[in-house]
């Protein structure tokens, strides 16, 4: 089983990183936590480092992985980069989510939860997942509006198939 995993930021992918953690014994990683490690424990704050340094290693060293699940958010992954991962039996899989329902979770995290803004960036995060979609580097899409038990019964299905 070796998965790319994207979803934007709220499509729920830290929610379903837990569960699968708590009951399975997978190899989970996640972007955000590799960059952490690979920056000295702390999170990068220079973007420019961030994508052009950084996530580039990581993702030298997830292509080089076996039986992995690998889950990211949008944009660290060139079109080149998951070509690569497939040609390398990885199977891509989207976290999808409307617009409108990514909005509407922005508002609950600041309102409800203390987050930050996001609404400048989900336009782009969701152009991203459109674009990598109809240019066929998507194996499979998840909609990310069901229960977490279910997304993670569907991706682990998927596998079974």
């Amino acid at each position: 089983m070796k998965a790319i995993i994207i979803g934007t930021s709220l499509s729920g992918k830290t929610t379903i990183i837990r569960y699968l953690r708590k009951n399975t014994d997978y190899n989970i990683r996640e972007i955000d936590e590799e960059l952490t490690k690979i920056n000295d424990g702390a999170f990068p704050e220079n973007t420019k480092r961030k994508y052009n340094v950084l996530a580039p290693k990581i993702i030298k060293q997830i292509l080089k992985s076996e039986n992995i699940l690998f889950f990211t958010n949008t944009d660290y992954f060139s079109d080149q980069d998951l070509i690569d991962a497939r040609n390398l039996d990885f199977k891509i899989i989207q976290l999808n989510l409307s617009l409108d329902e990514l909005r509407k979770r922005n508002e609950h995290r600041m309102k409800n939860e203390g987050y930050g803004n996001m609404s400048k960036w989900l336009n782009g995060m969701n152009e991203y997942q459109e674009r990598i979609f109809s240019k066929g580097l998507v194996d499979k899409r998840i909609n990310a509006i069901q229960p977490t038990p279910k997304i993670v019964e569907e991706l682990l299905d998927y596998f079974s198939e």
